[in-house]
């Protein structure tokens, strides 16, 4: 219920504002139910989620056959964070023996196909494996990834490249949609991205050099 999420958010926002106190390994069990019901329940607490994977970097003696199905938890939610550096964080904190994981492993290939818009391949591989077909909200928050890199990379793309890109869509009216949210427009064969008020804006830049480097410059002349 609203209640229950509602409790356990007031709950993380003390437990993770008591500076070193939110790192007590007592508090191990609580954070690891709450991963699990921010899974359940579709949202996200990136300082609850590194708190667990500090405290099993500073208290090794916590870490049981099971955490490592709670890092792939995390990893992924925080995965899920992109453009934010959330995932890079979170792997910062692991052991060895965490990435050497073989399923640490794949999370990790998934993400860099994701980092290096290597988004087709992207998609064939997360279908592969449950953690991601499973979790909540996974393929949309990367689809809104996607949507993000492509407007800033282009202005005109071809609709089949596009459609390549946005991975599997249900129905037509799921990809008119999409383009509806971003304000992109269907033109004959492809579809138009940048807006003309971006493209008249990037006229008006102007680079501006401290006058430390201009200095030797002018006296040149």
């Amino acid at each position: 219920s609203q209640d229950m999420i509602d409790d356990k958010a007031v709950v993380s926002t003390q437990s993770t504002g008591e500076g070193l106190g939110r790192l007590n390994p007592e508090k191990v069990d609580f954070y690891i139910d709450y991963i699990k019901f921010q899974v359940e329940h579709g949202f996200y607490d990136g300082d609850a989620n590194l708190n667990i994977l500090k405290l099993y970097q500073f208290s090794p003696d916590l870490i049981t056959r099971s955490s490592i199905d709670i890092v792939h938890l995390i990893l992924v939610k925080a995965l899920m964070q992109l453009p934010k550096e959330d995932y890079v964080f979170c792997r910062a904190q692991l052991s060895q023996d965490m990435i050497d994981d073989n399923l640490t492993k794949k999370i990790d290939d998934v993400a860099t196909l994701l980092e290096t818009c290597l988004f087709p391949k992207f998609w064939s591989v997360v279908q592969e494996e449950k953690i991601f077909s499973e979790m909540a909200g996974f393929v949309e928050a990367a689809r809104c990834f996607i949507c993000h890199v492509i407007q800033l990379t282009y202005k005109n793309i071809e609709i089949d490249f596009l459609k390549q890109l946005l991975g599997p869509l249900s129905t037509d009216q799921e990809f008119d949609e999409i383009l509806e949210r971003h304000s992109w427009e269907v033109n004959g064969d492809s579809v138009f991205i940048g807006h003309k008020e971006e493209m008249v804006e990037s006229k008006e830049i102007v680079e501006k050099m401290p006058i430390e480097v201009v200095r030797p410059l002018l006296a040149i002349r």
